[in-house]
């Protein structure tokens, strides 16, 4: 899954005196790195910034920082840093570098950066997907669960079989409430749409992620998607077999270029810019999350390709619409489990925190 280079190269190349771990590799820089008046920040991610994924989604938002506040910043990412103590050292590093933003993208990086933040009273921490907090620490996640909603219309209309396959990497709350999402946007709109789920229990394996789509094509889905870091596999498979493809985190069209009908992305740059900003004009993060979706730009879908029907278009874009205007809640009831229980009773509406802890999977949803 994890590209990385060898201690003694990594030494070599970035130099023994900023990072400890020889797992990491420095990815970017901002220009005028002798500029001491800007603010330096540093990103961390688990995996390749090259994987057309959610972490190359990160470097993208990276640039964007670069380059809507570029007299005013000087960034970096270090991509490939294990989510063990390596990440501790990886941020001390940093902070001794003279970085005074850190954003580790990744919430296996949390206990690493509150610990850090204890300790280091003139760095402020941005942490994915946080829920601890600390004066100099503040954190962020994104309503994908919008998005996925909207590629679910655009699935279930245009799915003849009726079934959907999704290869996901591990049964735990951040996939199945963007499974769930997904599957609630298909059955508004064919109430009779089943998915088939299948875990690889890995978060990218490109050997897993075929055969659990080729399985899935085999059992009658045609419609598939990934929820994964990357979802390449899917994409190529999809093309090889034949069966239609929502992308997820990045434009896979050139892996499925006749196949793939939508997408979700996400939109990181707005939401790092609107921090980073508020950071510059003296805002301390002080246990503050930030979040947002469709409505603040933070998450969206992409463009339609030929091969969704009008209808459809239709129908998904009123769905955004309506999400953005907040005529229209993902997570309203009644909604039931796939054992038939109430989870979302009628007339309420989970929160966004709730949502973050969703642990079971929607009616409709199969799988191991």
């Amino acid at each position: 899954m994890k590209s990385s280079i060898t201690r003694a190269e990594f030494l070599r190349l970035f130099g023994a005196t900023l990072f400890a771990a020889g797992t990491s590799s420095l990815s970017g820089c901002g220009s005028r790195t002798n500029d001491t008046n800007r603010l330096k920040i540093a990103f961390l991610t688990n995996g390749p910034i090259n994987d057309f994924g959610y972490n190359s989604a990160h470097e993208r938002a990276r640039l964007d920082v670069q380059n809507a506040l570029d007299d005013r910043v000087e960034t970096q990412m270090v991509e490939n840093v294990p989510e063990t103590a390596d990440a501790s050292r990886v941020m001390e590093r940093l902070v001794q570098a003279g970085n005074r933003l850190i954003i580790p993208t990744s919430f296996g990086y949390q206990d690493a950066a509150f610990d850090l933040a204890g300790r280091s009273p003139n760095v402020q921490f941005l942490q994915a997907w946080g829920f601890k907090q600390h004066p100099n620490m503040g954190s962020y996640s994104a309503k994908m669960y919008e998005a996925w909603y909207v590629c679910g219309v655009v699935a279930g209309l245009v799915s003849q079989s009726g079934k959907l396959g999704i290869v996901a990497a591990h049964p735990i709350p951040p996939m199945r409430w963007q499974i769930n999402a997904f599957v609630l946007g298909a059955r508004s709109v064919n109430p009779a749409i089943t998915a088939q789920v299948i875990f690889i229990n890995h978060w990218f394996d490109a050997t897993l992620a075929s055969e659990a789509t080729t399985t899935l094509i085999q059992q009658g889905a045609d419609v598939v998607t990934g929820v994964l870091d990357s979802s390449r596999a899917v994409a190529q498979t999809a093309e090889a077999r034949g069966a239609y493809l929502i992308g997820h985190n990045a434009d896979l069209s050139q892996f499925a270029p006749n196949r793939i009908l939508t997408g979700t992305e996400w939109l990181w740059g707005k939401l790092y810019t609107e921090v980073v900003r508020a950071v510059l004009n003296g805002t301390n993060l002080n246990g503050k999350h930030y979040s947002g979706g469709l409505r603040e730009g933070y998450v969206g879908y992409r463009e339609f390709s030929s091969r969704v029907p009008q209808a459809a278009r239709a129908a998904a874009t009123e769905a955004a619409n309506r999400i953005r205007s907040g005529a229209l809640a993902v997570y309203a009831g009644p909604i039931s489990d796939n054992a038939g229980r109430v989870r979302v009773p009628a007339g309420t509406t989970l929160t966004h925190d709730q949502i973050m802890g969703i642990d079971w999977a929607v009616q409709g949803v199969s799988g191991q």
